[in-house]
Order: structure tokens, then sequence, then C-alpha cells
């Protein structure tokens, strides 16, 4: 328990210089679970074959001037929790399509047990009053995650 426990602490501290440019947030959007297609890179393991293509769950993000900080927890394409935490920045936008590059502290649940990780994010959003949408596309590695997936998350804001 207080493995996993020092494991978010971590990657918590890793986001914390993010967190410092995105205090104060100008708009909060709840995040709404996802759906994902799956496309077939490697040949699937039997701890890789994914179960579902849709992911509910729950997230929060906050916009700031920025940087955009955002959370939450969902079940992921093996049928088990993906629990994030993300700070991203906008990179530029044209016509209401924004690109945000980041860093994302995750854990993902799988047969084999759980995997931890902190790797960069890049995703699209496009955002229409108060309904909006992020695109996110995750490569394929062997043995790991066989399929190359595309991710869309819908979102609401308050």
């Amino acid at each position: 328990m207080v493995k996993k426990n020092l494991r978010w602490i971590v990657i918590a501290t890793l986001l914390l210089p993010f967190s410092v440019s995105a205090a104060v947030c100008e708009q909060y959007w709840l995040h709404l679970g996802g759906v994902s297609k799956h496309v077939e890179v490697y040949p699937p393991k039997p701890y890789t074959k994914y179960r579902r293509q849709t992911h509910p769950g729950v997230g929060l993000e906050c916009q700031g001037a920025w940087m955009t900080l955002s959370g939450g927890q969902f079940t992921n394409s093996l049928d088990h929790d993906f629990r994030y935490l993300a700070a991203s920045k906008d990179l530029g936008s044209l016509v209401g399509i924004t690109l945000y590059a980041g860093l994302m502290g995750a854990r993902y649940g799988r047969d084999q047990g759980p995997l931890n990780l902190v790797m960069p994010s890049v995703y699209v959003e496009y955002q229409y009053k108060y309904l909006g949408i992020n695109l996110f596309a995750l490569p394929p590695a062997e043995g790991w995650n066989d399929y190359l997936v595309l991710f869309a998350q819908l979102k609401l804001g308050f």
C-alpha cells in the first residue's frame, strides 16, 4: 500500500512545477469516459487482447492561462482501471482545434499486474462553448500494447 502511494506522490511531484503556472483555472471541464479504436500492429498476446472499446469513467480538467491540468480514472481496453494525472501546454489553435503537449503519469491496469508510467502526452482537442472532445493516439509497443489505439474523450465545461 505504501509503495503504491509513494509512486503517486512521485508522479504528483513531477507534475508540481507545471501546476504553478495553472494555479488559476479559467475553465473547468468534466471528462466523461471515452471510446477507442484498436488497430493491430503486432500479433496480440493473451494479456494484451482488448476486451472493450467503451471506457466508462470520470475526470476533471483545469484550463489555466499557461497550462492545463487533468486527472481521473476510467476502465481501459483490458477491463482494468486506468488512472491518470497530466499537465499540458497549448501549442496553438486552428479553426477551434487545439494541439496540446505535456507530461502524463498513469497507473495502467492489466492482467499481469499494474504498470506505472510517466510519459509524454500529445493530443488534439475541439471545444464549442461547454462541449468538447479530446483525441489521443497511443503508439504500439510490442508485448505491452500491441495496438495503435485511437481514443476519444468527451468533456463538458462548467
